[in-house]
């Protein structure tokens, strides 16, 4: 014999923002009723119900990188201009020399090879483990004393400093942990405890105002009114064979953005 709440409550599995929504006021009726342990209850489910949204909200988001949408791709483009930026001004300079100027030439030639020693395509046509590696390199190469005072002679000092600022980001888009994957198990299984702990507030109402007395249908339909509301919402949802919209947990108006709800079990009230 099955004795669940589920099955004795007859109320429909309410979507999430629809729980948040209906919990909220019913925790504020039951503190001006001065009922601690249902508002405790509720404070606990809205604590849950909340957990469950950015849960919902993480398994309908489109898997991206780590790091972001196309971050590793944007950063491995600048570096490779920044690149080909010092290689072209280096080799701009060394095409500019005075006749009777054979020393810079030599030194532009010199720190390409160093740098670029297989030409600059072979570090922006590198996997971007290998390209990440060969630019540390080159910027170790660069910070040689050996090559200072070539650099400062041709300008290059903001590609090389713009190099290195890329080169941390790189390593660090790279290296960023992989996003925590969420399963729908993990969201049903939460929205199931959020809609028990629904239910439990229902039987906590139901157990301080048992009665047929006025007194007791007066306080029953004021703590019960937020949660009877949004289930009568849902009943006439599936009466028109709609899909059932969430609603924004602040205002209770219809969340288009909100993630998809699960259907209505086919154990609670049927649609007229």
């Amino acid at each position: 014999m099955d004795i669940s709440l589920a099955s004795l409550i007859n109320v429909y599995s309410l979507s999430t923002g629809r729980r948040l929504f209906a919990l909220g006021q019913v925790m504020k009726v039951a503190k001006e009723q001065g009922y601690k342990d249902l508002a405790a209850h509720c404070d606990q489910a809205l604590e849950h119900d909340h957990k469950t949204r950015a849960l919902e909200t993480a398994w309908a988001a489109p898997n991206l990188p780590a790091a972001g949408p196309g971050a590793v791709q944007r950063i491995d483009l600048a570096l490779d201009r920044t690149l080909v930026a010092i290689r072209d001004s280096a080799q701009a300079h060394a095409d500019g020399a005075e006749e009777d100027d054979q020393e810079l030439p030599k030194k532009v030639a010199k720190l390409l090879t160093a740098i670029f020693p297989a030409g600059v395509q072979a570090v922006t046509k590198a996997t971007f483990v290998e390209q990440l590696a060969a630019v540390e390199g080159i910027l170790a190469t660069l910070k040689n004393k050996e090559y200072a005072a070539t650099i400062q002679d041709l300008g290059l000092g903001r590609l090389v400093k713009q190099l290195g600022k890329l080169s941390g980001q790189f390593r660090e888009a790279l290296e960023a942990p992989e996003p925590p994957k969420v399963s729908f198990g993990d969201v049903r299984a939460a929205r199931a405890q959020g809609q028990e702990n629904l239910l439990q507030a229902v039987a906590m109402i139901l157990g301080k105002h048992p009665t047929p007395s006025s007194t007791d249908l007066t306080a029953r339909g004021a703590l019960l009114g937020p949660i009877l509301k949004q289930n009568e919402a849902v009943r006439l949802y599936l009466r028109s064979r709609r899909a059932i919209q969430d609603v924004n947990p602040e205002t209770g108006e219809v969340d288009p953005n909100a993630p998809v709800a699960e259907p209505a079990p086919t154990n609670g009230p049927q649609p007229a």
